[in-house]
C-alpha cells in the first residue's frame, strides 16, 4: 500500500539532493502524535515505511507540481499520514516549500502466479553486509574491522550478485517478521530467488552520496539502482514481492532508500 501526495510549489528553489532527512523528518511529524510509532522513532528495525524522492527531478519554480510516495505494509500507519496531510498541508523540504494539493491512495500488485514483470528501484538501495553474510560469501572482512560499525561493508559489483540478493532477503524476512502476514512463509523460509533478473540502471553500477543520519552528522555511503525482473510462483512469491513493494528493499528504507515502483506486469494468458 502506498499514498502519493501532489505537491504545488510555493516559492522558486533549487532541488535539495540531501533530502533524505529533511523529508523523512516531515513524515514523521505526521506520526508524532500517535504513541505506537513514536516508541519506534529511534529504534534499529523502525516502523515499517519507505519513501520515494520527490519527483521530477529538477529546478523548481513557483506553481510547479511536484510528487511524493509513501508505502508501508502498516494500513494505520498511512491512514494516520493521510489524516495529517489533509490538514497539516505545508511539506517543507529544506529550502523546497510546497503544499499538500491532493493524497491518493495506491496498492499495487505484482499479479497472481504465472503474471511476469518488472519492478525498478526510484531511489538507490543502501546494502552493508555485516560480518555473517560478508564471510557467508567469501568476502574481505578488513573493511568491518577497520571500518564504522554502523555502514559495515558497503556492497560492490565484485562482491557478487549472490551477496546483494541475500542481503535483500534478510532485510524483507526482517519485515515479514515484524509486519507482514504469518500466513505465509517469509522470503528467507523459501529457497527460490526473488527476482528472476538484476539489471544495473547505472552504467557505474555503484555511486556514492552525502547521506545525513541525524542533525550534524554526515557520511558518504554507496548505493545502487536495479531493474528487477520476475515472473511470479505462487502466492507465497507474489505476498514477498508486494511486500517489498510495500516496504522497499535493502537498509535505511525509513531514509529514504529502496522505494521500489512497479514499472512494468503482463498477467499469464487464460488457458484455452
Amino acid at each position: 500500500m502506498r499514498i502519493e501526495l501532489a505537491l504545488d510549489a510555493v516559492a522558486d528553489a533549487a532541488y535539495d539532493t540531501s533530502y533524505h532527512h529533511k523529508v523523512r523528518g516531515r513524515i514523521w511529524r505526521g506520526l508524532e502524535g500517535n504513541d505506537a510509532f513514536a516508541e519506534g522513532h529511534d529504534t534499529d528495525h523502525g516502523i515499517g515505511f519507505a519513501y520515494s524522492n520527490v519527483f521530477p527531478w529538477g529546478q523548481i519554480q513557483e506553481g510547479d507540481r511536484r510528487y511524493i510516495r509513501i508505502a508501508s505494509p502498516r494500513r494505520a500507519l498511512l491512514d494516520d499520514l493521510i489524516s495529517h496531510f489533509g490538514g497539516e498541508r505545508a511539506f517543507d523540504v529544506g529550502q523546497m516549500r510546497f503544499e499538500v494539493d491532493e493524497i491518493t491512495g495506491h496498492a499495487p500488485d505484482v499479479g497472481e502466479a504465472g503474471s511476469t514483470g518488472q519492478l525498478e528501484t526510484a531511489t538507490g538501495v543502501f546494502c552493508a553486509l555485516d560480518r555473517q553474510l560478508a564471510v557467508e560469501h567469501g568476502l574481505d572482512t578488513a573493511e568491518i574491522d577497520t571500518g564504522d560499525a554502523e555502514t559495515k561493508l558497503f556492497w560492490r559489483p565484485d562482491h557478487g550478485m549472490e551477496s546483494l540478493q541475500a542481503a535483500i532477503k534478510r532485510s524483507l524476512q526482517r519485515t515479514h517478521e515484524r509486519y507482514g502476514d504469518d500466513y505465509y512463509d517469509g522470503p528467507m523460509e523459501v529457497d527460490e530467488p526473488l527476482f528472476d533478473s538484476i539489471e544495473p540502471i547505472k552504467d557505474d553500477v555503484v555511486y556514492p552520496i552525502r547521506f545525513q543520519p541525524a542533525t550534524a552528522v554526515n557520511r558518504t555511503v554507496l548505493l545502487s539502482k536495479w531493474y528487477l525482473g520476475y515472473r511470479v510462483r505462487d502466492e507465497t512469491h507474489r505476498y514477498h514481492l508486494n511486500l517489498a513493494l510495500d516496504a522497499g528493499i535493502g537498509q535505511r528504507r525509513e531514509h529514504g532508500f529502496g522505494f521500489l515502483n512497479l514499472s512494468d506486469k503482463t498477467l499469464p494468458r487464460a488457458s484455452d
